[in-house]
């Protein structure tokens, strides 16, 4: 684990010269690349859940509050990379721009994504507020266990996704940047959990 920040920021640094040369079709909707950060998300989701029982079942009751009220974002996070079940409708297929999704309106289900997403956020801003858990991160800022490094080079990895789409027009280096920048997201959910066993 001590070198996967590194390998984390290799990767984004190289992904400007390396995804020129992947396929047009990894940058579409539902492609390759899209998939593989469901699987990154999925995995930190179980990951996440696995560290909260883990934690319960040592009597590490602030910990395992922590990890729980992490799983939603975890969640929240699928259902956007999934478009919320619009990557199920397709509707049709461009050469070049790949293939269309029904809008959330057309979906069968589409009237309640909107207020099951609030309705997740509310009670979610509820717990963090409840159980004061925004003063974890402080904490272990305080405490200098924080894992910096990683949380920057996971920031570093979105903004160059973000400059791959908007203003190079990279489609495929915005969704490889993703990949990393959800990897990056598990590598400090990682290391915050160890740092918070570390503080009992």
């Amino acid at each position: 684990m001590k070198y996967c920040k590194w390998l984390l920021l290799i990767g984004v640094l190289l992904s400007y010269f390396i995804t020129p040369y992947f396929p047009v079709s990894w940058g579409w909707e539902n492609s390759i690349l899209e998939w593989m950060q469901v699987v990154i998300l999925t995995l930190g989701l179980l990951l996440t859940y696995v560290w909260w029982q883990e934690a319960r079942s040592a009597g590490d009751t602030s910990t395992a509050r922590f990890l729980m009220w992490a799983v939603p974002l975890w969640v929240l996070m699928i259902g956007r990379e999934l478009s919320w079940g619009r990557v199920f409708y397709p509707s049709g297929f461009h050469p070049i721009d790949g293939p269309s999704f029904l809008s959330l309106s057309q979906l069968p289900y589409g009237a309640v994504v909107n207020p099951l997403i609030a309705v997740i956020i509310v009670v979610w801003l509820f717990g963090v507020i409840k159980y004061r858990l925004y003063k974890v991160p402080y904490s272990l800022v305080k405490e200098h266990k924080f894992p910096v490094t990683a949380l920057v080079i996971t920031i570093f990895a979105f903004a160059s996704a973000e400059l791959g789409e908007r203003h190079l027009h990279l489609q495929n280096m915005e969704e490889f940047d993703e990949c990393f920048a959800y990897l990056g997201l598990i590598l400090t959910a990682y290391c915050v959990k160890n740092a918070l066993r570390k503080t009992i």
